[in-house]
């Protein structure tokens, strides 16, 4: 059996029932690495010692029938601006090259409490922002994987891991996702603890993960947060759903919207109401918005660092910073209002609703590895911090993968999963990257 082939679901099934060990199901994923990794370039750090004493501790366990939950014995990946206690975190940056947290950020944390074993940290842009990692698209390896979870996204689309963990302060968790033909889930901003998690704009960051299926997102959200989630299944109502045009038909390329209205064709066959809706007033700005408070914010979280090491910043990063330290309180603050009004906005957009749609990202993972693309389709979430998850949705005659993305009112999570779900069967994309089989 190939192993790392299997669900969390179906893994954590084979370790309740003893087919198979926390040890090895570890070791199929450490192989996975072994041969691929030096292609894709998803890993900063693989824990092999700590991840197999690990491993060997929770077979132990299960071999007595102490099973901590659906995580028990899970390989996972987590991002490099995530603290893991003597485990050295880089933030992706020079300056922080050989710096060894001596406590875990609360996320590994709790995933260590619930059987999850730490396999390493995976590759981050500069900083969780634009400027490019170099891991590479497991659809092919010219095409960029997105960013700025970059390494996390690969992981999990290549078989390195089942989980792995992100963060999206613009579009990092849904467009790696959808570039890399996974599910990738945003929660309700702070449903998932930042603390331990480096920084980019406080009141925009959230934590994120990356899975195969959407069955798997609902066993580690309900690991996550302490709520055992109802098994997520089809619903029996077909969902109604919201579909912006405008904006988003504009921005998207051809094949992207193609492939969009082809996928809303499949749900409208499956059952689901699709109505077209019309942007909330002020989304026009929302973009404009979002960069502002994002660069302040920034400018804030780095302005010691970036006096003293300037140089040792990326051009796209230096630039976020040098502009957020000119921006005056009093823009700021008005931002903020402009964001408390389109959040009102959407919440009667959704109104009625059961989820809003869009296409993942306004083009296909991009060629070249200058670029991680564009962010536009996904901040205006990060902005409301409602929750989002990228389903995938089809793949282009490329060969490379779409996905659609579902935004839910604000800890929602429970009935947006449901209709992704929902979503998931009707469009019946299972996605593998066929030079990683």
């Amino acid at each position: 059996m190939k192993y790392h082939r299997l669900s969390i679901a179906e893994a954590s099934q084979a370790i309740r029932i003893g087919e198979i060990t926390p040890s090895e199901l570890l070791e199929s994923h450490l192989m996975r690495i072994e041969e691929y990794d030096d292609d894709i370039r998803a890993w900063v750090t693989v824990d092999k010692k700590g991840a197999r004493e690990t491993a060997a501790r929770l077979t132990q366990e299960s071999e007595q029938g102490h099973l901590r939950g659906p995580l028990h014995g899970i390989p996972v990946g987590i991002k490099d601006i995530y603290y893991t206690e003597g485990l050295r975190t880089t933030m992706g940056s020079p300056i922080y090259s050989e710096f060894v947290p001596d406590r875990d950020s609360a996320v590994v944390s709790t995933l260590r409490e619930a059987g999850a074993v730490v396999v390493g940290k995976t590759e981050t842009t500069d900083f969780a922002y634009t400027d490019p990692a170099p891991t590479r698209n497991p659809w092919n390896l010219q095409h960029t994987p997105g960013g700025s979870s970059s390494g996390s996204a690969a992981a999990v689309a290549s078989g390195m891991c089942p989980l792995a963990f992100g963060s999206q302060t613009g579009g990092s968790v849904i467009r790696p996702a959808a570039f890399c033909g996974v599910v990738g889930m945003k929660p309700t901003y702070d449903l998932l603890s930042r603390d331990g998690v480096y920084p980019l704009a406080w009141s925009l960051d959230h934590v994120g993960f990356f899975v195969r299926s959407v069955r798997d997102a609902s066993l580690v959200l309900g690991a996550l947060t302490g709520n055992v989630m109802s098994p997520i299944k089809t619903s029996a109502r077909p969902p109604r759903v919201g579909l912006f045009k405008g904006f988003f038909q504009d921005r998207a390329d051809d094949v992207v919207w193609e492939g969009f209205m082809e996928s809303v064709e499949k749900l409208k066959e499956g059952g689901a109401f699709v109505v077209e809706t019309p942007l909330p007033e002020s989304f026009s700005i929302v973009h404009s918005v979002h960069k502002l408070i994002m660069s302040s914010e920034a400018a804030s979280v780095h302005q010691d660092n970036f006096r003293s090491r300037q140089g040792d910043y990326r051009r796209k990063l230096r630039g976020l910073v040098a502009s957020g330290l000119l921006v005056p309180s009093s823009a700021y603050l008005r931002s903020q209002r402009i964001r408390g009004r389109f959040i009102e906005e959407v919440h009667r957009t959704l109104k009625g609703l059961d989820c809003l749609i869009t296409p993942s990202a306004p083009t296909p993972a991009l060629h070249g590895l200058e670029s991680t693309g564009d962010a536009a389709f996904n901040s205006p979430w990060s902005l409301t911090g409602f929750p989002s998850i990228t389903v995938p949705s089809a793949l282009t005659e490329g060969g490379l993968p779409l996905g659609v993305q579902l935004i839910n009112l604000p800890c929602q999570e429970e009935a947006l999963l449901r209709v992704a779900r929902w979503c998931e069967e009707a469009l019946g994309a299972e996605l593998w990257p066929p030079k990683y089989p």
